[in-house]
């Protein structure tokens, strides 16, 4: 029986309450307010849609685990791919905002925290599209034949809220690193730096899932058990903590620069 009450804290609580708070946090800061209101919403749509339309992969990716189902090519090659293309949706995401806001866009890119904080507001964006993609197709299990997933018995609870709220912290995490990619390409001029920050956004997602993988494969080592029964509590969140304290770190480490007076 599907609870309500998880179901509009997921759907307006998170699905709408929280980008909104995080708008009207974000759009004063690093020359974001020279972005349009319906920018920042169309191009948040735009983020959301992406996990649904990038769901297909699954299809593929369930046949690999069918062909060889072992934790080492699971962790390696599977869940890489997964990391590959979730991650791409965010660099998707930057680059149809640096489209339809020509010629400020690529400015505020140019800027390391205008570029951090709007990678991080789009990937934010990307993880309320899978938190609500994956609860609608729970809904509806007819769902699972058309992108590729098994939902089945699955329900929106307060467990799925909770798990939710921080996985939407992991993809925004990912998202501003991608930003800070983007900022080393066009303020800084370092173009392979972009593939560089890309991969470390795979790598933390790598680290994220791959923890979950390990519980899976290996669930009588006692730190899998650990982890597994203090999920919520405990794994998430110190997950969380060492993505924010990558964030920072990478962020310190990127050179500020002395741009002109572009905005006016």
């Amino acid at each position: 029986m599907v609870k309500i009450l998880p179901v509009l804290v997921l759907f307006i609580g998170i699905g709408i309450t929280i980008p909104c708070i995080y708008y009207f946090i974000f759009r004063k800061r690093a020359h974001l307010d020279l972005i349009p209101a319906w920018i920042w919403v169309i191009n948040g749509f735009v983020a959301f849609v992406l996990f649904p339309a990038f769901l297909f992969r699954k299809h593929w990716e369930a046949v690999m685990v069918m062909a060889k189902n072992k934790f080492w090519f699971v962790a390696g090659v599977i869940q890489m791919d997964n990391n590959f293309w979730e991650t791409l949706a965010k660099l998707l995401a930057i680059l149809v905002f640096i489209y339809f806001t020509q010629p400020y866009g690529k400015e505020i890119l140019k800027e390391k925290g205008g570029s951090t904080i709007y990678g991080y507001w789009l990937g934010l964006c990307y993880g309320i599209g899978e938190a609500l993609t994956l609860s609608i197709i729970g809904f509806f299990p007819i769902l699972n034949r058309i992108f590729g997933i098994n939902l089945f018995m699955y329900f929106t609870t307060w467990e799925a809220v909770w798990e939710r709220a921080y996985a939407i912290q992991v993809h925004a995490i990912i998202g501003a690193l991608v930003g800070i990619g983007l900022y080393h390409w066009f303020g800084l001029g370092k173009r392979w730096w972009l593939l560089f920050f890309f991969f470390v956004g795979m790598l933390y997602h790598e680290l994220v899932d791959g923890s979950v993988l390990v519980m899976m494969y290996y669930p009588k080592l006692v730190l899998a058990q650990f982890m597994g029964n203090h999920m919520l509590t405990i794994t998430l969140p110190v997950l969380l903590v060492i993505g924010y304290l990558l964030l920072f770190v990478v962020y310190r480490a990127s050179k500020n620069i002395l741009l002109p007076n572009v905005y006016n």
